[in-house]
């Protein structure tokens, strides 16, 4: 806000700030901005802070004990080798020739899936 030489409005020493109404218009405006934003970052910390208790409630179930179950594989079988993923446990045994592959839900130790490996079956050409 400037005063031009010969102007006829009041001079900036006569207008009170408080009392300018674009000036308030300017604080309203502030305030409403000040708010939204003070709502924004609320909700925006709300959401983690139920996120984080989300989790560790969920993390919390899974460790109710540990679970016991036994993995049935044919007499004479081996164990060739065991692996661990993030989703599943996946255990490879051999018995008379035949490789099995057992898939496991690391959870509840529940076999989700079997893959049977046979020699001597018609073989199909390699991908490539």
């Amino acid at each position: 806000m400037t005063a031009q030489i010969g102007s006829q409005g009041p001079s900036l020493n006569e207008i009170a700030d408080d009392d300018d109404p674009r000036i308030q218009r300017v604080y309203r405006r502030l305030r409403m901005l000040t708010l939204i934003g003070a709502l924004t970052m609320g909700v925006g910390f709300l959401s983690v802070m139920s996120v984080i208790a989300y989790r560790l409630v969920k993390s919390s179930a899974h460790a109710a004990g540990p679970v016991a179950r036994t993995l049935s594989i044919p007499a004479g079988a081996k164990v060739v080798s065991t692996a661990v993923d993030g989703g599943r446990i996946v255990v490879t045994t051999e018995a008379e020739g035949r490789t099995t592959i057992h898939v496991l839900d690391p959870g509840s130790l529940t076999e989700t899936g079997r893959l049977e490996i046979a020699p001597g079956g018609p073989s199909s050409p390699p991908i490539r």
